[in-house]
């Protein structure tokens, strides 16, 4: 992550005090953007899991584009996305254990824990999921020339995610009790989802052009997820209908991450 953030840096000064070198400045130019987005999560699974609808996103960070002849600029930067999903959990055998103390999700390897007062069994019933990544986009953006003060853009290419913290909101019901659903928010969750995230982008947008090289910059895109985000075995969930057993079996997930985004920002 270190080498990642110092690789991007020396990319946005270095190139840049290039270009301007040889007095070009449209070579390469600059942006800072917002990214409220209509995210969702759609699992491989459907006799499983199910998509429960869409949740709203957010993403926000700088852009560079550097370009390749009149019409073709890379386009790339480093942001950071607020990720959310929804999911039913239709398997009524997804189960986990829960410390009412410490408020935290135990591991269901964690045998010892598991007999105490403290903890309860419960049955996933559905959980939204708020995940952040750090994000590099890497697109091909092909723009028309100037109209009237604006200029328009195709872009696609790929997003590649790393992913910082998880946390998850679930609806419940406890098993040992058959008491009434209840719900448990703010649960670290970052252990069961899978480090990378990656998406194909597709979009497009306008340029207005306020002096210069300055430009208001509008845009839609699909971020179409293909990668699973959710770690193949569950440390957490178990499958389990309520009965004991010596060897509990992890809990398979699979599910990939997509998302509606409307871009503002501005390009210098």
């Amino acid at each position: 992550m270190k080498n990642l953030l110092t690789s991007f840096l020396l990319l946005v000064f270095i190139i840049p005090s290039a270009a301007q070198d040889e007095n070009n400045f449209k070579n390469v130019r600059f942006g800072l953007m917002a990214s409220p987005s209509l995210n969702w999560y759609k699992p491989d699974d459907p006799k499983k899991l199910e998509k429960a609808g869409s949740k709203v996103g957010f993403a926000w960070g700088m852009s560079v584009e550097f370009r390749l002849n009149a019409v073709a600029v890379i386009a790339t930067g480093l942001q950071i996305d607020y990720d959310r999903g929804y999911l039913n959990f239709l398997d009524t055998s997804a189960s986990y254990y829960y410390n009412t103390k410490d408020q935290v999700l135990l591991p269901f390897s964690d045998t010892a824990a598991a007999g105490k007062s403290n903890v309860v069994f419960y049955q996933l019933n559905d959980r939204v999921y708020r995940t952040n990544y750090v994000t590099l986009p890497f697109c091909l953006k092909m723009k028309t020339k100037d109209i009237g003060g604006m200029t328009y853009f195709m872009k696609f290419g790929l997003n590649s995610s790393f992913r910082l913290k998880a946390k998850v909101n679930d609806n419940v019901t406890q098993r040992t009790a058959q008491k009434p659903k209840s719900s448990l928010t703010d649960l670290d969750n970052t252990d069961d989802m899978k480090l990378f995230r990656f998406q194909l982008h597709v979009g497009g947008g306008a340029e207005y052009n306020l002096s210069g090289t300055t430009s208001l910059v509008f845009g839609l895109g699909f971020n179409y997820g293909f990668s699973n985000v959710l770690t193949k075995e569950s440390k957490y969930l178990v499958k389990n209908d309520g009965t004991a057993t010596a060897s509990p079996t992890p809990y398979p997930q699979n599910a990939a991450a997509s998302n509606i985004a409307l871009t503002v920002g501005m390009l210098f």
